[in-house]
């Protein structure tokens, strides 16, 4: 290494918490042996069972360590600036333990295996302070580096999109304000767009374009040097605009060092495209964690554009999302057949909001759902998504609509919801759009008259359930519609059960009325619902409470609601209550069996049919649900120990019982959700 590349690396060393405790001589000798190694994206540093020829540093980029047990490769740990790979190896003298690839373009400085050695019987103290700092993190039992969280979330974001420029810098600057305030993380916004500024006046700021003499002036490989740059925002966001051939001149040998440094530099980092893809987008679309890829009606040509070019920059489904910016119009939807969007509603009297007064937040006081979809996609990417599962209970599932209001008026975000019988029912009604109040209304409407005018009328020959379900199923569509699954404003999904063979299945796909139907057949009450060659029934007896459903689907924070109670409990606080109520109902027959009770004969004291069927479904889903882990952050158990199954007509008070059950939870729930942190 040439003598003026010392004294860099040297201060790289200092910084290095393997070598920061040598003295300057011993770290500018050891700088003097290094060799700067490219490496491009997904390259494999070394593999386990290599032999250990050098130790390498990371000067810029990221990669994984990977270790095989039993020919099945596991990620053991994330590496980032700074970390050292492979000096365990190199002091032991044995192979590789573990492999190591980039997981975006990075420099490495690379020490062989000779130089080490030399190194080390130059300078004995380098080997002693080696010695003592591995030692000390064996102890420890850790490793360089802790592990990213397990939802690997994207550090790095790509925002292309086929947009107006107004509407692309408005939903940019939401989404990264977004991001900062669901995920309380360091966010960057980057505006690359050909003519950079619209984000930073989306934001209110007067806009400040970076200029190459201002990136040369700039170490790059110290990404604090590249924050310096960036504007900053109340909100603590930050706005970097920089135009694409700013970059692209000669400044292009730069390119991967910038990108590594708007990835290093915040916790999050927004890239911002608006542009043709020439090398700077296609580097930028490459190097990303995550790419969105948003289109409008609007700019419906350019759109199929970005499907030809831009999905083979991401190379694995996973790190794509589409986003539909505006009402999603019968020629659209061909452009999103089987892709995983979401949905962002958008106006023109949006866009006139913004245009009168300059201030972002007028365009989505008139859109408030798309300041909500995009909350929805910032916990997405920050890895803090909400999940809750609704526990089964017919009458009891009204529990779970107190619980929805509570978190609506806490400000207590859902992300996605799931479902098993009647809370399957509620969950889909949310996950299709309405709102806790709405559903609460619809549940307040269902007396015994409306039962009796309208599930006995669907009386069937008993062959396998005394009602068909028709009456239910109309009553599903009636709300549901034609929906299906991927129609849902947030994911959904219910648990059935096959009664043939026992197993649990997962409905998210498909009509989701059916499937609720499915979800509520309870098994002699209603006939079992054939949905794909399966005959199925109410998903209570394999799941009562869905929690791992949510989890699957990609929930980091897990709530649920469970409304089983042990049916010994249930039964003696229920005979009580009847017997108090006695006094107060008029003389028929059954009050006088209720008052004759103590007194009958024991055969007619006997549970009757209903009773005994109730009772043992009550004790079966709670079992069921006891047997289960309960892996949910936070449970709620509403208590309805004094309700039945069957009274739909006192759903204001199991509402009510739901609401306290949620209330109680709520220090649990903020503690959970950083937007809820100061």
């Amino acid at each position: 290494m040439k003598p003026e590349e010392i004294q860099p690396w040297e201060s790289f060393l200092k910084r290095t918490p393997l070598f920061a405790g040598l003295s300057v001589e011993d770290r500018g000798k050891l700088a003097a042996r290094l060799q700067l190694l490219s490496l491009p994206k997904g390259a494999t540093v070394f593999k386990q069972g290599d032999e250990s020829d050098a130790l390498y540093l990371i000067v810029s980029g990221h990669a994984r360590r990977y270790r095989a047990v039993e020919g099945k490769e596991t990620l053991v740990a994330y590496l980032g600036r700074g970390d050292v790979i492979g000096e365990t190896g190199m002091l032991t003298g044995g192979p590789r333990s573990a492999t190591v690839r980039v997981d975006a373009t990075s420099e490495l400085l690379k020490l062989p295996r000779k130089d080490f050695e030399e190194c080390l019987r130059e300078h004995p103290p380098i080997l002693l302070h080696l010695s003592r700092t591995l030692a000390s993190r064996l102890i420890e039992g850790g490793q360089a580096v802790s592990p990213r969280p397990s939802s690997d979330q994207a550090r790095l974001v790509a925002f292309d999109s086929a947009l107006p420029r107004r509407e692309r810098a408005l939903i940019a600057w939401r989404l990264g304000a977004e991001l900062a305030g669901q995920t309380r993380k360091k966010v960057l916004v980057v505006d690359l767009s050909p003519e950079p500024g619209d984000i930073a006046r989306a934001a209110g700021l007067k806009p400040k374009p970076t200029t190459e003499t201002a990136l040369r002036a700039a170490n790059l490989r110290d990404p604090a040097a590249l924050a310096a740059l960036a504007q900053e925002h109340p909100s603590g966001v930050r706005i970097l605009s920089v135009s694409p051939s700013t970059l692209g001149g000669r400044l292009f040998s730069q390119l991967y060092l910038f990108l590594n440094a708007v990835r290093d530099s915040h916790e999050l980092a927004l890239l911002c495209l608006g542009g043709p893809r020439g090398d700077v987008e296609r580097a930028a679309l490459t190097e990303a964690d995550l790419i969105l890829m948003a289109g409008c009606d609007a700019m419906r040509p350019q759109y199929r554009h970005m499907e030809a070019e831009v999905p083979p920059l991401a190379e694995e489904a996973r790190r794509l999302l589409r986003l539909w910016i505006g009402d999603l119009e019968p020629e659209d939807a061909p452009l999103l057949i089987g892709a995983e969007r979401l949905v962002v509603p958008w106006s023109e009297e949006a866009n006139e909001a913004y245009e009168r007064d300059g201030r972002a937040d007028s365009a989505f006081a008139v859109e408030p759902k798309a300041a909500k979809m995009l909350g929805h996609l910032a916990r997405r990417i920050g890895g803090v998504q909400v999940g809750i599962a609704l526990g089964t209970g017919a009458a009891l599932g009204h529990a779970t609509i107190g619980v929805l209001k509570v978190l609506k008026r806490e400000g207590i975000p859902i992300d996605m919801i799931a479902g098993t019988s009647m809370g399957s029912l509620i969950a889909g009604c949310y996950a299709a759009g309405y709102e806790p109040e709405e559903i609460e209304e619809l549940a307040l409407r269902i007396d015994k008259a409306w039962v009796y005018e309208n599930l006995f009328w669907d009386l069937t020959v008993p062959r396998s359930g005394l009602f068909a379900g028709d009456t239910l199923l109309r009553f599903i569509r009636s709300y549901m519609g034609s929906r299906e699954f991927s129609d849902m404003e947030i994911p959904f999904a219910c648990v059935a059960a096959d009664i043939e063979t026992g197993e649990e299945v997962v409905l998210k796909q498909g009509r989701v009325a059916e499937a609720i139907r499915a979800s509520c057949g309870l098994p002699l009450i209603f006939e079992p619902t054939q949905l794909s060659g399966r005959w199925l029934v109410d998903g209570g007896i394999v799941n009562p409470v869905p929690t791992r459903v949510i989890a699957d689907m990609g929930a980091d924070i897990l709530l649920a609601v469970n409304l089983t109670v042990p049916a010994s409990e249930r039964k003696s606080k229920l005979h009580d209550r009847h017997r108090l109520r006695l006094l107060d109902q008029p003389l028929n027959l059954e009050t006088l069996r209720q008052a004759a009770m103590p007194v009958l004969p024991k055969a007619f004291r006997a549970p009757n049919f209903p009773e005994v069927f109730f009772q043992m479904i009550y004790t079966m889903e709670y079992e069921v649900a006891q047997s289960r882990l309960d892996i949910a952050d936070v449970t709620m158990f509403p208590d309805l120990k004094g309700f039945s199954w069957t009274e739909l007509h006192r759903a204001g008070e199991i509402i009510l019982a739901g609401e306290r059950s949620a209330e109680e939870a709520l220090p649990r729930l903020k503690a959970l959700i950083p937007a809820f942190r100061p």
